[in-house]
């Protein structure tokens, strides 16, 4: 399929799916975008930091007052965000009737998606950095989103299959290490125009070509076939497998209550705690025995480990992903709406009480160990680490607070937020005496949440499956 249209037709088919960008179309069913857009208001004020700093001092020291972790982190939601887009106007059942309309969509997203990578590196180049270098550190970020979009067609093995995720996991695991590790930033701002622009050029060139495959991921050859414009072939349906269904094995009383936060996949006690309290001490350690970064070990570990607060943050869509409520309130175990609720709120209290303390213990050990720390700094870290994570897990629901019906974009940009919020607002970047009063007062606006938002939950209207 080319990029560009070759006729007047294809040109306005172009046109009216460019159209859609920036609509109500686009914006409510896109529950990215404004976590895109947060981003894209943070990557704005690195750059005003940027612009700032570099009139007193070099771009060395200025990058470490700016975070210009933000743009990166933009450059991936506004992928995501033309990906659910482009997703949902070709995913529908009867877009290959529609003439065009597949292929339509893969161009206004390449073309959307060109057009947002060259705003948003010129927004840092606002900064005074070149417009080729701050090109050519948004396409590194973006080269994960590159294996995300590709589709290979639907004949294709599963072993391909594979491998293209493994190489998409292997390319973001990558550019993880190199952000977290290494002087990435620096490196990348500072590349001569002799290697960024040929470069850049390639990178977008990729990107777009893997944007043009993106109808082969929902349709099969047989359905991208010209039709006459009213009919399209149905698809064959494998038939359901005959052999008997294995029994599920018995949950346990912890996965049966977690099954209100996630139903596909409860967690049993014993793995969400040996998780809790293996997994950021040993990714850390990991990440700070690569030679990749400057300094002993105890210099990359103390380096790392304000960036990992990520790790004890993360959320796992308890507020966002409420399809499943509906079914669970009909079996009667919970009496009403408002009893439903306050027992998911039990089930993620009695979970993060238990998990919250054990990942901060396995994030401060590292840097305790292998930093020169005394026991009261590092208890006082990570005792007011523990009372932020407490508080902004129960944030989350802040929408329904000052919402009746928030739109589901807010509801998921408030639970990526947290993760977000305590990777740059941290005792180890604030200090102590700043960072103690903004814990105790997102622990106080937590504890708000979790007392007044399961009322007004009750209240809302909730998802269905079918939605």
């Amino acid at each position: 399929m080319s990029f560009l249209p070759s006729g007047a037709l294809e040109r306005k088919d172009t046109i009216r799916a460019l159209r859609l960008y920036g609509t109500r179309v686009f914006i409510v069913g896109n529950p990215m975008v404004y976590t895109a857009g947060f981003f894209i208001f943070l990557a704005g004020m690195t750059a005003h930091d940027l612009h700032t700093a570099l009139l007193t001092q070099g771009l060395g020291k200025a990058l470490k007052h700016a975070n210009v972790f933000n743009a990166a982190i933009a450059a991936t939601f506004i992928q995501n965000c033309l990906q659910t887009h482009s997703g949902n106007q070709i995913g529908a059942s009867q877009a290959p009737a529609i003439p065009g309309l597949l292929h339509a969509e893969a161009r206004a997203a390449a073309l959307t998606s060109i057009v947002a990578i060259i705003a948003l590196a010129g927004l840092l180049a606002w900064s005074g950095l070149p417009l080729h270098d701050t090109l050519f550190y948004t396409l590194l970020n973006t080269v994960p989103a590159v294996v995300q979009w590709y589709a290979p067609p639907q004949q294709t093995s599963r072993r391909v299959k594979g491998i293209m995720t493994v190489i998409g996991v292997t390319l973001l695991l990558g550019l993880v290490l190199l952000t977290f590790a290494t002087d990435f930033p620096l490196w990348a701002l500072t590349r001569p125009a002799v290697l960024t622009i040929p470069a850049d050029l390639a990178m977008m060139s990729l990107l777009t070509a893997a944007i043009m495959t993106l109808p082969n991921r929902l349709h099969s050859p047989a359905m991208l076939a010209p039709t006459d414009g009213v009919t399209a072939s149905a698809p064959e349906f494998a038939m359901p497998d005959s052999a008997p269904r294995v029994a599920p094995q018995d949950l346990s009383f912890y996965q049966l209550r977690q099954m209100l936060l996630s139903p596909a996949s409860p967690t049993s006690q014993r793995n969400d705690l040996l998780i809790s309290l293996i997994m950021p001490a040993s990714i850390i350690l990991f990440m700070g025995s690569l030679p990749l970064g400057h300094g002993s070990f105890g210099t990359r570990i103390a380096h790392l480990t304000p960036g990992m607060t990520i790790l004890i943050a993360l959320q796992d869509g308890w507020i966002s992903n409420r399809k499943h409520w509906p079914l669970l309130l009909t079996t009667g175990r919970f009496g009403s709406r408002l009893s439903f609720v306050r027992a998911v709120f039990a089930a993620k209290a009695s979970r993060i009480f238990m998990t919250a303390p054990l990942r901060t213990l396995s994030l401060m050990l590292p840097v305790t160990l292998f930093k020169p720390l005394t026991p009261t700094h590092a208890l006082l870290d990570g005792a007011e680490l523990l009372v932020a994570m407490l508080g902004v897990t129960f944030c989350c629901p802040l929408p329904f607070l000052v919402m009746k019906q928030p739109p589901q974009g807010i509801i998921v940009a408030a639970s990526i937020a947290p993760a977000f919020l305590l990777q740059i607002c941290n005792p180890f970047i604030l200090g102590t005496r700043i960072f103690g009063p903004i814990a105790l007062a997102l622990a106080a606006l937590g504890a708000l949440c979790f007392f007044v938002v399961p009322s007004r939950m009750a209240r809302s209207d909730w998802p269905y499956e079918t939605e």
